[in-house]
């Protein structure tokens, strides 16, 4: 009888240490599993702060470059042969990088930046007007185009910066935040361009709203298309004849893209 009972008491002892070993191998496997968290945790939040604290840094380099080479006129109306005086220091700007070719402002939004160009539509993806590594890019026109805006539909891309800069004001214009009427201002070394949204709407990458070689057959189709698009009438109509701006950008997730178009309203020289 003492045998049996020993042997009982044996086989309870054995089951007790093999829970304690697995209640063991289970805080072990907790305590790296908290760990592991915690370095994936310090990681993303060391990431996102360091993000943030360049986004800031770029926008803060845009607005010192502003500063610089915004020559601060009156308001001034043109005269009859539409001239202005000069906006934009583009002296100083080719100085920084002969890829410059103009200057972009929108009102009310944070959109007041020069437009770069170069061979390809990759370089400055990531790369500031500076030619420095930039994760915010810089706002670029197509290669395809040409860098005089005289095209039917002249292109310029930009990242969606969620903390409010570059072309992130464009989701303002998409969910109509700006109006029906919006006014882009396009400057280059001899002229001022100013352009009214006709259209603005989110779609899936594709290469139809950024055709840059447009044949006249196939113009007015493109416009109607464009503007039935848009989730907003903007009660304008561009003719055959219309050159317009597209501006590109992606949406909030990064999967979409949000298209705005603009016609050419009016166009005034340099004094």
């Amino acid at each position: 009888m003492k045998a049996k009972h020993s042997k009982k008491h044996y086989s309870k002892k054995n089951i007790k240490n093999k829970k304690e070993k697995n209640r063991a191998n289970l805080t072990l496997f907790q305590k790296i599993l908290l760990i592991i968290f915690i370095i994936v945790f310090c990681y993303s939040t060391f990431t996102l702060i360091n993000w943030y604290i360049r986004t800031i840094k770029t926008d803060n380099k845009y607005k010192e470059l502003a500063k610089q080479v915004i020559i601060q006129n009156e308001e001034q109306e043109a005269d009859e042969n539409k001239n202005k005086e000069k906006v934009i220091n583009f002296e100083e700007l080719k100085k920084i990088n002969e890829d410059i070719i103009g200057w972009i402002k929108i009102d009310n939004t944070t959109i007041n930046y020069p437009i770069v160009k170069t061979t390809d539509n990759e370089f400055y993806l990531k790369k500031d007007i500076y030619k420095q590594y930039d994760q915010c890019g810089s706002i670029f026109m197509d290669y395809k185009n040409n860098k005089d805006f005289t095209d039917k539909n002249n292109v310029l891309y930009g990242h969606h910066i969620k903390s409010g800069i570059m072309f992130a004001d464009l989701l303002k214009i998409y969910n109509n935040e700006l109006g029906k009427d919006v006014n882009i201002y396009v400057y280059t070394p001899t002229m001022e361009r100013k352009y009214k949204v006709f259209s603005s709407y989110k779609s899936e990458p594709e290469d139809y709203a950024i055709n840059t070689s447009i044949t006249e057959n196939e113009y007015n189709e493109f416009i109607n298309e464009l503007k039935n698009r848009s989730q907003t009438d903007y009660g304008i109509s561009p003719n055959e004849s219309s050159q317009i701006l597209t501006l590109s950008t992606c949406d909030n997730t990064g999967k979409k893209r949000i298209l705005v178009h603009a016609k050419l309203d009016e166009i005034y020289s340099f004094k």
